[in-house]
């Protein structure tokens, strides 16, 4: 029996002990989620008068209203009748309007009306409350660090009073996320900062109706805080064993991409091989919408998509390599269909930070001169002014994020510069090679060596993710015999150091291409030796490439 009691009391405190360290696991943000808590309670009261615009209201600040809230109007009709008990559980309301708190006393305070017609109600009749139903927020973490944005997230959706929808992590301005709203209540706008040593985070609370302001609440998270939520929430997507789905495609797919290509559907994707572009619906399944034939035949050294011309719909800008030329190419949506709108000759395009850079070409070069913004036309373009960067690179070795380069070495490796030029970090090894080609002298038997095209680098959150390749036979630089396995990781850099973490498991082959949507990644994959032997014993073709589609949340 004593046993029994002192089983029973250590079984108690394990529960306290355990239940203290989840709870302090899931209380980084505590001041921040309840500033924002503390304008959504659940209350309900009586107006005591009414004139012209302005409301009275029968509760104060003792019951939680605060002056920016805003309130239903209603009034109750016909009464709810139990179908069994025959009594009556209630009364029906009809919604008349809405009102915002302008000011605020201990046991009342004060509203006036933005959203319908109360002149003919009476005061004793109108009633208001903050529902309880639960309020829809589009939750968007622009340039916050992903562990600190998905952290504050699950809190959030933990207190069960928001219904939290995720904004496009490529839209990093809350005026644009309040134009596609989502059907929200409140835009949930994070913003991120350095401040002595310690992480500044700002949310900004809008109302989606009139685009209004209502909160702006500031919190700090120290480094030992942000190594803790780093930790926690390293792995960011599902394990390629649990993608979502996978679809096998032909050999000849080699770039995917994301977007909103005819100004309707954000769900759209890509596939891209060196001939032809097919755009698919993404639902549950891929759903064919149309076909681009490409006009020039040859490599697909570059894809890029994104609205350059801020028309709404997203632009295709291509970059191929035919031959001893490379031509740049603009396709975009018109009608029903797409279009080219640009081909400018021996040039090299990208979309970088919404703008359009260019390099020129040159074959016994490749990369040739300054890296420069550029106005395309339908045969030529404008050169504006010239991209400065603090270190040598090509159109497609970088990603400048903040005080630091990002940046591809020739050796295949991948190393960060502060905007100074000065090497803070070099990975150990190289990560792989992308295409590579001959320069071309003119003179026979006469080499000058190669230029490539590194695989891309695209932001996510505080870092940058990139593509780390393992070859068959362990030497990288044999990038003709294919990769034994591959992987997508997050780098980013503290201040001191590189922290990377792994976004996918690796996956055998060689990973050609990946994309971002809101909420899923899109990674493109070519089997070891580009062939599944697999397929033969099912009578198939081996030639196959993968597109798996995997979670951006677990």
């Amino acid at each position: 029996m004593c046993f029994k009691k002192i089983s029973i009391f250590v079984f108690l405190c394990l529960v306290f002990f355990l239940t203290n360290i989840s709870h302090g696991q899931t209380n980084y943000f505590k001041d921040f989620k309840e500033t924002l808590l503390s304008y959504f309670p659940v209350v309900s009261g009586k107006v005591t008068n009414l004139e012209n615009n302005e409301l009275s209201l029968d509760k104060g600040s003792k019951d939680g209203i605060k002056k920016g809230q805003r309130v239903v109007l209603f009034e109750e009709t016909v009464p709810l009748i139990h179908p069994v008990t025959r009594q009556v559980i209630g009364k029906s309301e009809k919604i008349v309007g809405t009102a915002e708190v302008v000011s605020v006393e201990e046991n009342s305070s004060k509203a006036t009306i933005i959203e319908g017609s109360i002149s003919s109600l009476k005061n004793d009749s109108l009633l208001f409350k903050i529902p309880k139903s639960k309020i829809k927020v589009l939750y968007a973490q622009s340039d916050t660090e992903w562990a600190v944005g998905e952290g504050y997230y699950r809190e959030l959706k933990n207190t069960e009073r928001f219904e939290l929808i995720d904004a496009p992590i490529n839209i990093k301005d809350a005026e644009t996320l309040l134009k596609n709203s989502q059907n929200a209540d409140i835009l949930l706008f994070l913003k991120q900062q350095k401040l002595n040593g310690n992480i500044k985070l700002t949310q900004e609370i809008y109302w989606i109706k009139d685009k209004k302001l209502l909160i702006k609440s500031e919190t700090e998270l120290s480094p030992k805080l942000l190594s803790e939520l780093r930790k926690k929430y390293a792995s960011l997507i599902v394990p390629e064993g649990h993608t979502l789905l996978s679809f096998r495609l032909s050999r000849g797919i080699n770039r995917v991409a994301t977007g909103n290509f005819d100004g309707i559907s954000q769900n759209q994707v890509l596939i891209i091989s060196d001939s032809e572009i097919s755009l698919y619906l993404m639902n549950v399944d891929l759903k064919l919408k149309s076909n681009y034939v490409i006009p020039i035949g040859g490599d697909m050294l570059w894809f890029d998509t994104g609205d350059i011309d801020k028309d709404g719909k997203d632009e295709i800008v291509m970059t191929i390599k035919k031959d001893d030329r490379v031509f740049s190419s603009i396709v975009k949506w018109i009608g029903d269909r797409f279009e080219e709108v640009s081909r400018i000759n021996d040039i090299f395009l990208r979309i970088y930070d919404d703008r359009l850079i260019a390099q020129a070409y040159s074959p016994s070069e490749g990369f040739y001169g300054e890296i420069f913004y550029i106005n395309p036309q339908k045969s030529d373009y404008q050169k504006n002014e010239t991209l400065k960067l603090p270190v040598k690179a090509n159109i497609y070795d970088f990603y400048v994020l903040g005080d630091t380069v990002f940046k591809w070495e020739n050796d295949g490796s991948l190393a960060v510069y502060n905007n100074k030029g000065v090497p803070l970090w070099r990975s150990q090894e190289p990560m792989g090679f992308g295409m590579q080609y001959e320069k071309h002298t003119g003179v026979a038997m006469l080499s000058l060596g190669k230029w490539q095209v590194q695989s891309r680098i695209k932001p996510l959150s505080n870092g940058v993710i990139v593509i780390e390749k393992k070859p068959l036979l362990g030497a990288v630089n044999i990038s003709t015999l294919g990769y034994r396995s591959s992987k997508l990781q997050l780098l980013q850099w503290t201040g001191i150091g590189i922290e990377q973490m792994d976004i996918t498991e690796e996956m055998s082959g060689e990973i050609l291409d990946y994309a971002i949507s809101s909420d899923k990644i899109f990674v493109l994959v070519k089997p070891p030796f580009g062939f599944n032997p697999r397929r033969i014993l099912q009578g198939e073709s081996p030639f196959e490439t993968i597109l798996h589609v995997l979670s951006l949340k677990y």
